[in-house]
């Protein structure tokens, strides 16, 4: 299960910004997730809960923001969004196969709120 690889990796980072700005406490963290990162939310949810417990997150909420796959397609200069299901997209009004993913893939530590 990677999830926890990407959460102890996210606490890393957010133990480090609490610390900096001598916070008690992390209250929320929020994580923009790309529908074709290949994470699980769920498996992420679980390794959240594992990997806070006895640290300053402790007792957070986890919120995961999604991100549609964006796919540009050359043949009609146009931006569409692509299924999460497939790896393969084809364009919705020339029907040509489009591999240009502008966004989708992300996984990125949005925000965090601390007191």
């Amino acid at each position: 299960m990677h999830e926890v690889g990407i959460m102890e990796s996210a606490l890393t980072v957010v133990q480090r910004h609490a610390a900096e700005r001598k916070a008690r406490r992390v209250d929320r963290i929020v994580l923009r997730i790309g529908t074709l990162a290949g994470v699980e939310p769920e498996a992420l949810r679980f390794a959240f809960d594992v990997v806070t417990r006895g640290t300053v997150a402790e007792g957070a909420v986890l919120a995961i923001e999604n991100a549609p796959a964006r796919v540009y397609c050359p043949a009609c200069e146009r931006e569409f969004t692509g299924e999460a299901d497939s790896f393969i997209f084809t364009c919705p009004d020339c029907h040509a196969l489009c591999g240009e993913v502008r966004s989708g893939r992300e996984l990125e530590l949005s925000r965090i709120e601390m007191s």
